[in-house]
């Protein structure tokens, strides 16, 4: 009993031993700018830009990115990291600090698409997120943020300081909680808020957007590393499977 016992445990520990660390990189599904205008009448849904910051005549933008995560990640699943890398293809001079914040409010994405460097957005269309419209009718009305310029966390999940052209990763013990809540109920994942320095004017970021692949950007892009470990069921039949050929070999 005690030989047969001891075999049984030898199995399930070396198997759970052997969970499988694998990394899954998950690209933005969709995103927006809300531009802050008082009728809330600006949107840029499908462009190939995002924006953080305040502009030269001290008028906020805000990011919005969306990313689908529970599909990506099996379930049981341990997560034990994430990062967030995105691509800032423009900026004024100057160190920046921005922030993710997490979503607070359901929103959509149309397909507005601004021209040109897309600083000033364009007129918003159907399922646009706005300043002052979480999801745009096209008709003057719709579902409305709670707040003016949208609704999310007081705290920054992660937060990290731009300055030059080029990649930046958010990493952090925030960041990664969001994740983990994301990816164990769909529910709560709203999306995440990009928001950058609003202290003064002339400090906006560009990033390239979830729609900028095509046009030579680069996509925001969020890593997830996770454990999985094989189900309980699957490592009793395979005890017992082994425990069987033990006495067979009697």
């Amino acid at each position: 009993m005690y030989r047969g016992t001891l075999f049984i445990g030898c199995v399930i520990g070396g198997i759970a031993a052997s969970s499988s660390a694998e990394t899954v990189t998950v690209t933005a599904s969709r995103d927006a700018t809300l531009y802050e205008f008082f009728d809330g009448s600006v949107a840029n849904g499908a462009g190939q830009y995002f924006f953080a910051g305040k502009n030269n005549q001290n008028r906020a933008r805000r990011g919005l990115l969306y990313f689908d995560i529970a599909s990506m990640v099996p379930e049981g699943a341990t997560i034990t990291d994430a990062s967030l890398t995105l691509n800032m293809s423009q900026t004024t001079a100057g160190a920046r600090e921005v922030g993710i914040y997490r979503a607070l409010t359901a929103w959509t994405s149309g397909l507005s698409d601004a021209s040109e460097a897309e600083g000033s957005g364009t007129s918003a269309l159907v399922n646009d997120a706005t300043w002052l419209w979480s999801s745009y009718d096209g008709n003057g009305g719709g579902a409305t943020w709670n707040n003016a310029g949208g609704d999310f966390a007081s705290t920054a999940s992660a937060s990290i300081t731009t300055q030059a052209l080029g990649l930046y990763t958010w990493n952090s013990a925030g960041l990664l909680a969001d994740v983990r809540a994301f990816a164990t109920n769909a529910n709560l994942n709203l999306g995440w808020f990009v928001i950058g320095d609003e202290s003064t004017f002339g400090t906006a970021r560009r990033f390239d957007s979830a729609d900028s692949g095509e046009l030579g950007g680069i996509v925001p892009k969020l890593q997830i590393e996770f454990t999985t470990v094989p189900a309980p069921g699957a490592l009793a039949t395979l005890a017992i499977a082994g425990l069987g050929a033990r006495r067979r070999r009697r």
